[in-house]
């Protein structure tokens, strides 16, 4: 048998303004099109409730205890890796009558535990945990003016079809192979385009195309043409300059080269903790200009670089000054993670 329509509290209404005017029952239930024990019935437990609204259901029993559901619960915060199936079927070792898997899923997520895809991160030595806590404690009190005079740098690969980032469209049933529902993808990218950037006080530096291997003369090279020009230009005498701790960067060659220009008043080198990608604001703008490229349908290396140069010229001073801004709550977030 169907499950029968429930009667809205509009119906519901309309169906006592109408008896009050002096309509009948049959009446009522022709002119609003529903069945007269609808009608019946709805005039009944208004007489008897005074209201419109649906009577409280008792709901069918649960098919766990409390102590069931917090052993779902327990176990799933012990081990964050265990499965729907998995939590189920230790579950039902100890009951005479099986749970279903969408029960313990739904007992996780009223204990507010959604599945999700895990984030990945740089595995972080104990070593590496005390500096980045250092770092931040050292970093935490610095103002948003403070952090506008540190030059962020960073180099990043993109590839000229396909995008590590998830593409979502539009499509029905059957279009699930349609070419504009797909997205193409070649062996090793289709090539790809290095690239070395920065940005500082709300404006972007220079975006160079690396060829080849970058190297510590490579990138001796982009200190002096590229990086310490844009520190100056943008920020001025005495900025911060950020970099990663890649050899290339650490190498005798570099190092001696950025001493001397501290030496000269120049610019000062920040401490940067070893594995802190995450820290820096720069790879959140890589990720803007990868969509912003994504849009433009590269179909080549050069077409790629073209389309780079374009978008990171577009990039907005509001933006960037959000991503400097937010340094706060990442040193904040660092020290609550100990």
């Amino acid at each position: 048998m169907a499950r029968k329509r429930e009667l809205s509290c509009e119906t519901r209404q309309s169906i006592l303004v109408l008896r009050n005017e002096g309509y009948s029952m049959r009446e009522i239930a022709k002119k609003l099109k529903i069945s007269y024990n609808g009608v019946y019935y709805s005039l009944q437990r208004t007489a008897q409730t005074g209201s419109n609204q649906s009577r409280k259901r008792s709901g069918r029993p649960r098919c766990t205890t409390e102590q069931e559901d917090k052993y779902i619960r327990v176990s799933s915060l012990r081990n964050r890796r265990l499965t729907g199936p998995q939590l189920a079927a230790s579950l039902n070792s100890t009951r005479k009558t099986p749970v279903s898997t969408s029960t313990v899923k739904r007992r996780l997520r009223d204990a507010g535990l959604q599945g999700r895809v895990a984030k990945k991160k740089p595995y972080l030595r104990l070593a590496n945990k005390r500096k980045r806590l250092i770092w931040a404690k050292e970093h935490r009190h610095r103002t948003e003016e403070d952090w506008k005079k540190v030059l962020w740098t960073d180099k990043s690969k993109f590839e000229v079809f396909g995008s590590h980032r998830r593409t979502f469209v539009r499509r029905r049933t059957t279009e699930k192979m349609l070419e504009e529902c797909l997205t193409p993808s070649v062996k090793h990218g289709g090539g790809n385009v290095m690239v070395w950037g920065c940005f500082g006080a709300g404006k972007v530096g220079d975006l160079f195309r690396v060829k080849g291997i970058l190297n510590k003369e490579g990138y001796h090279s982009i200190l002096q043409r590229h990086a310490i020009p844009c520190g100056q230009r943008l920020i001025g005498a005495n900025f911060i300059l950020q970099q990663d701790n890649d050899p290339k960067h650490t190498s005798k060659l570099c190092k001696n080269y950025l001493e001397k220009k501290q030496a000269a008043g120049i610019l000062s080198v920040m401490e940067w903790p070893a594995q802190s990608p995450d820290l820096n604001p720069i790879e959140l703008l890589w990720e803007q200009l990868d969509r912003m490229v994504r849009k433009k349908c590269p179909s080549s290396q050069s077409n790629l670089w073209e389309g780079l140069l374009e978008a990171w010229g577009e990039i907005s001073p509001d933006y960037l000054n959000k991503l400097t801004a937010g340094m706060p709550k990442v040193c904040n977030a660092v020290i609550a993670a100990n």
